[in-house]
């Protein structure tokens, strides 16, 4: 005949594990944001090497606007034919041509420019709305010579 102790312990070993995977399995779910109750989307990024985005928005009418900057610790070219960005959500497709401001390509440590994408093909965006795009930015390193992408995705809400 079992102690009352020994069952105190063979049920708290029974139960107790079963608890401790359902608290695991919570937090997870909450850490995924599964249980995020708030609408709003807040903007981030991911991915990026040496170019990278500091600030970024888009507005109702598909233009997007990108503030890069150089990190690469040297100077850099930037190349406007390879720099693309392409909807991932809330649409579909290419955002049309790059353009940087101001217009020197070259870069030198820590530098900053606005890119700007004038048309990204949107399904009807209205302010809030949520998009994501992946972005590539193409630049030469001038001391190696060597040509690189800086490649990422950035999301957020339609503003």
């Amino acid at each position: 005949m079992a102690s009352k102790g020994q069952n105190a312990v063979e049920y708290m070993m029974t139960y107790g594990w079963a608890l401790l995977i359902i608290l695991v399995m919570g937090i997870v779910v909450w850490q995924m944001g599964f249980l995020k109750i708030s609408g709003n989307i807040s903007p981030d990024k991911s991915g990026f090497s040496q170019i990278t985005p500091l600030d970024w928005a888009m507005n109702e009418t598909g233009g997007f606007t990108v503030i890069i900057q150089n990190n690469a610790g040297t100077i850099v070219t930037l190349d406007l034919g390879g720099t693309s960005a392409n909807i991932l959500s809330n649409g579909n497709g290419d955002c049309g041509g790059a353009l940087f401001y101001p217009a020197d390509l070259t870069m030198r440590p820590a530098d900053t420019r606005k890119l700007y994408f004038t048309s990204c093909s949107l399904d009807d965006p209205h302010t809030g709305e949520y998009y994501r795009v992946n972005l590539t930015i193409r630049y030469q390193n001038y001391a190696s010579q060597l040509t690189h992408k800086s490649n990422g995705l950035i999301w957020g809400p339609v503003g």
